[in-house]
């Protein structure tokens, strides 16, 4: 019997979206961490990039077509225990991977949310900073000097995942996110979904929309003082 065709898992607005995620979050630490102030002009320009890549995720997240849509993340308690039991398995995420996915995703907005109101009392300051009390920028600071520590742990957790995944138990997830496709051959019972693709003037139409969102959560405190 032939093996079936591979599956169509991640659209490219998706796949875009986790390999810029890798670029922007390891030049993010790369330029926080190396303490150099000049450095520190990049390190807010890769926040505001990030802000504009998690409004993009929450867009297609609504309105993508493939496995990355919201609804289509297995979140209940049922979900997890019949994939733990290996009783159900996934084209798209598994429910492991779906919770991963929220709360890696509500760190780094928090971060970087956190990131505008964070000032070193010398050089530079968010663009948050002037226009809110000294509270929230205390806070503010706080929460960006801690959360990465919370951040990097994660993520060190989503590569080891990932890596026994890939290696371990044959699931070819970096294949997958490179190429949009999945052989499930091997997982006859897996759950899946009709999909379909987003058109590249939708993704671009998108990623403008997210742009511009950012910019626009920037400056808000401006327009509102």
């Amino acid at each position: 019997m032939s093996n079936p065709s591979p599956t169509f898992v991640w659209d490219l607005h998706t796949r875009l979206f986790h390999w810029l995620l890798v670029v922007l979050i390891s030049a993010s630490f790369a330029t926080g961490l190396y303490g150099d102030m000049d450095w520190m002009d990049w390190h807010i320009k890769c926040g505001y990039a990030l802000l504009g890549l998690m409004f993009f995720r929450l867009y297609t997240g609504f309105v993508g077509g493939d496995y990355g849509h919201f609804s289509r993340l297995p979140l209940s308690p049922a979900s997890a225990f019949h994939y733990v039991r290996g009783q159900q398995s996934y084209a798209g995420h598994n429910p492991l991977g779906s919770w991963m996915v929220i709360v890696m995703l509500s760190a780094i907005t928090l971060q970087v949310l956190s990131g505008l109101l964070t000032s070193d009392d010398y050089f530079f300051e968010g663009p948050w900073v002037y226009w809110m009390d000294d509270d929230w920028v205390e806070l503010g600071g706080q929460t960006h000097h801690v959360l990465w520590q919370f951040l990097a742990g994660f993520i060190g957790l989503h590569i080891a995942a990932v890596l026994f995944y890939q290696f371990v138990k044959k699931d070819k997830l970096v294949n997958a996110m490179v190429t949009g496709h999945k052989n499930l051959s091997n997982e006859s019972q897996a759950v899946t979904k009709e999909t379909r693709r987003m058109p590249l003037w939708g993704v671009c139409l998108l990623a403008a929309l997210a742009g511009g969102s950012a910019w626009g959560l920037i400056l808000l405190p401006s327009w509102i003082a």
